[in-house]
């Protein structure tokens, strides 16, 4: 065989798998976008009836539950309350 030829059905192939895998990776964060929108709406409508004080304002609401983090160096432990 060829070694040209062989070369060339390789990076065909390789190229056809690394389009498949980034398909497929796209497709698990647009899962997870998702889900991750649906929580949100789950979580929204669960405060209202279990706070029953009306319907707040959305965003707001979902500004106040996705606030970013504070800056600086997380800690990777969470702190107890008990003295050590």
């Amino acid at each position: 065989m060829n070694p040209d030829l062989l070369v060339v059905a390789l990076s065909i192939i390789g190229a056809l798998a690394g389009g498949l895998s980034f398909l497929m990776r796209q497709l698990v964060v647009t899962k997870n976008r998702r889900i991750n929108e649906l929580l949100d709406e789950r979580d929204y409508w669960r405060k209202i009836v279990l706070d029953s004080k009306g319907i707040p304002d959305f965003e707001a609401w979902y500004e106040h539950q996705h606030r970013p983090q504070p800056g600086g160096r997380e800690t990777y432990l969470q702190q107890s309350d008990e003295p050590s």
